[in-house]
């Protein structure tokens, strides 16, 4: 959002949760008005729209307003995304503002206010509404008077708006879809969309603008109005106009619908109301106003005492749970402030508020939630994470913290048995890990598929960083896996990661260390073609000549199989034995000629492999094919 200054007249970038106290213009438009290119050319000052500009800024500061909304210069109206979201969130701006001047520019002072042509213009009656503060000004920024004060009988008769709507006594739902639609009826807008456009904040309805669409914006309108009333007043409307349809093409058809009322013939104590009717999901109106969000729709209905804001789904989700999810958390403090909302309301899945935001990431509503005094330990049914779980597993270090700092348990298990360490360390979240380091979670825990530590995990993965703060608080360097019954070592050296591998030998882990398949970290190594490993691993002493259990191979046998050249040179470098058979009775040269892999079969040669060896019962030799 945007917002001027009223000391400079410069327009400031206002991110939307951190937008300060307002004033806000309400005027009708004239010929040269004061621009928001205007504005960022620091040209134009000269405009007569610019002089209205500078006396809203006079008043307002006078009034206390460090900032002010004004549409001439605080939309961009050369861009169509800007100018559609501006005006889809028309109403709330005005509705938030905590203090609307409607600006007469054609009132002279202490005249009557009825024959203004503000109240003839189509955009002005959204303006009027929102804001529960109206201050009247005529031409000379004098006071007339105020929309709930001594100006609510003549602004009623103006406009058809009854009284306690004006006042604030009455909600403006308690006024039918006609009788809303009948205030409508003889204003006017330059562009005929707009006659649409102007009153899709007091029905609350976001929808796309279509510029160039005519009489279908009024009829979409009324069709999103369908989609969440079942007030039939939409249809109690007269025309002229001899095309026939359900729904009118203009505000004027409504010109005599203003007495009235919906009818609830079934109406009961027991009934439901239209703003609690679900769709066939189970969700109201409430419940879908919350996800987007439409700030000033939820802010209407939560206004309603027939609106009940915790009504689950069929699958038990709330209004405040969706909010929580998608970390809309002005939603949130609006539906935790009624105190009618259970802040651990449980969907059919277990899942709560608390475990949505933080699964999702959004500090700021897991605060509110947790200052609410939410359950830390709530669990969903199929997985069984807590909140900490979620949050350490998708690395949300700013949750973490304050989940561990109101003591939730860092050392829950899931129905894997993973903790948050586990899952923090899988993932390569090291700031995660330190947290939860520093709060005494378990070193050695394992989950219950692979049982895996920590540290394996982090080791398989390549987390380096991960692996040296575990190292320093001295995790166990020879724990196995339950599968492989695989070091931290023979993970890192299995997949390449030759840093890791270096800080576990710099820690003296076991070089020599065999998994159930008698490998060792050298065997995984050559065999996966990661030559640095290889060369740090031969460089501490591993053993040329170990084999593994099935193939009974050497690191060379695998190395020249697999096709990894530089291994080979770097294992007969270190006089690795070029003769060696494996299971097969098969040669290093067998294999590398066998598949192909002329630079190996060189090297052998080189090396005086022996050629003529007889390695199959058939009576091929090595070189052969």
């Amino acid at each position: 959002m945007r917002l001027l200054n009223t000391d400079d007249f410069e327009v400031n970038e206002v991110p939307y949760d951190q937008i300060p106290e307002y004033a806000i213009l309400s005027h009708t438009w004239g010929d040269d008005e004061y621009t928001f290119e205007d504005v960022k050319a620091r040209v134009g000052r000269d405009k007569k729209g610019f002089k209205k500009v500078e006396q809203c800024c006079s008043r307002a500061k006078a009034d206390g307003f460090k900032y002010v909304w004004i549409d001439t210069c605080c939309i961009d109206k050369t861009s169509s995304a800007e100018l559609s979201e501006a005006i889809n969130s028309m109403y709330l701006w005005y509705y938030e503002a905590k203090r609307c001047y409607a600006y007469l520019a054609d009132v002279p002072p202490k005249s009557t206010i009825k024959d203004s042509r503000w109240f003839t213009r189509g955009w002005t009656l959204q303006e009027l509404i929102a804001p529960s503060d109206v201050h009247f000004l005529a031409k000379d920024w004098t006071d007339l008077g105020t929309k709930r004060g001594g100006l609510k009988q003549d602004v009623s008769e103006c406009t058809g708006i009854p009284v306690g709507i004006l006042s604030g006594e009455d909600d403006l739902g308690a006024a039918s879809i006609a009788q809303r639609m009948s205030w409508a009826a003889t204003r006017e807008t330059t562009r005929l969309e707009d006659r649409a456009y102007s009153l899709m904040g007091i029905f609350g309805i976001n929808m796309p603008l279509l510029y160039g669409e005519g009489e279908r914006a009024f009829v979409r309108l009324q069709e999103e109005i369908m989609k969440f009333s079942d007030d039939h007043s939409l249809f109690a409307w007269e025309s002229p106009d001899l095309r026939g349809g359900l729904l009118a093409t203009s505000p004027a058809a409504f010109k005599g619908s203003k007495d009235i009322i919906q009818f609830q013939p079934f109406d009961t104590p027991y009934d439901p109301l239209t703003t609690n009717l679900k769709d066939e999901n189970g969700s109201t109106a409430l419940s879908h106003a919350v996800r987007p969000p439409h700030k000033a729709v939820v802010k209407m209905l939560l206004a309603r005492s027939d609106v009940e804001p915790d009504l689950g789904e069929k699958d038990g989700r709330t209004p405040l749970s969706w909010a929580a999810e998608c970390g809309h958390d002005c939603i949130v403090r609006l539906l935790i402030s009624l105190r009618k909302v259970d802040p651990d309301s449980i969907d059919t899945y277990g899942r709560t508020p608390l475990w949505w935001a933080a699964k999702n990431g959004h500090k700021a509503v897991c605060m509110r939630l947790l200052d609410t005094g939410a359950n830390l330990e709530a669990r969903d049914k199929e997985e069984k994470c807590t909140p900490l779980l979620w949050a350490a597993k998708n690395g949300h270090e700013a949750i973490v913290k304050l989940l561990l700092d109101k003591n939730a348990n860092v050392k829950a298990k899931d129905n894997m048995n993973h903790t948050p360490l586990l899952w923090a360390a899988k993932n390569g979240h090291e700031a995660v890990c330190k947290q939860l380091l520093d709060t005494g979670a378990n070193l050695e825990a394992r989950d219950k598929e692979k049982e895996c530590t920590p540290l394996l995990w982090a080791a398989c993965h390549g987390h380096e960083a991960i692996v040296k703060l575990l190292l320093d608080k001295n995790a166990n360097l020879e724990a196995r896996d339950k599968e492989k019954e695989c070091t931290p070592l023979s993970w890192a050296a299995c997949h390449g990661h030759e840093a890791i591998v270096k800080l576990l030998l710099d820690k003296n882990a076991n070089v020599e260390a065999k998994d159930i398949l008698n490998c060792t970290p050298l065997l995984w190594a050559a065999q996966e073609g990661h030559e640095a490993v290889c060369k740090r691993l031969l460089d501490t002493g591993a053993n040329l000549e170990a084999r593994d259990k099935e193939e009974k191979c050497t690191p060379l046998l695998w190395a020249a199989k697999n096709g990894h050249e530089a291994i080979v040179k770097l294992l007969l470098d270190k006089n690795a034995n070029v003769e060696v058979k494996g299971k097969w009775n098969h040669t290093p040269l067998w294999w590398a000629a066998n598949n192909g892999h002329e630079a190996i079969v060189k090297l052998l040669l080189n090396k005086n492999a022996n050629i003529e060896a007889r390695l199959n019962p058939d009576g091929r030799m090595a070189a052969h094919r």
